[in-house]
């Protein structure tokens, strides 16, 4: 069984629940596990959550929940127009170094104490 379905909902939560709901109704049309459509509920749910709280600016005002079941697999999409992740900068490697510094080397602490060496006039030092 094929089965494909896409939402255009407003960022408020809720719509994360009708989504959810919409997805569980899909997935035991289709006779899915429903220990996976479980998981697969959650996961939506928080995509959508996401979307709905960090998908973009007071001018964006939805989302889009796509889903498509085929046989075993089921592909979920949840889109906004929010600016995504940020790319991490890198520091730029220092020349001649890389990774962390070699601490002194110390006396393990199992190691015995270095024995006294008898002096000259028969003492020890």
């Amino acid at each position: 069984m094929s089965i494909w379905w896409s939402l255009h909902l407003r960022r408020e939560a809720a719509s994360v629940p009708l989504a959810r709901r919409l997805l569980l109704g899909t997935m035991e049309t289709a006779g899915v596990d429903p220990d996976i459509s479980h998981d697969l509920s959650v996961a939506l749910s928080e995509a959508c959550a996401n979307a709905v709280e960090h998908g973009g600016d007071a001018a964006t005002e939805d989302y889009r929940v796509t889903a498509f079941i085929n046989g075993d697999t089921c592909r979920i999409e949840v889109t906004d127009s929010g600016p995504g992740f940020r790319e991490r900068t890198r520091r730029p490697k220092r020349p001649g170094r890389s990774g962390r510094p070699i601490p002194p080397r110390r006396p393990h602490p199992w190691q015995p104490p270095p024995r006294p060496r008898p002096n000259t006039d028969g003492g020890c030092f």
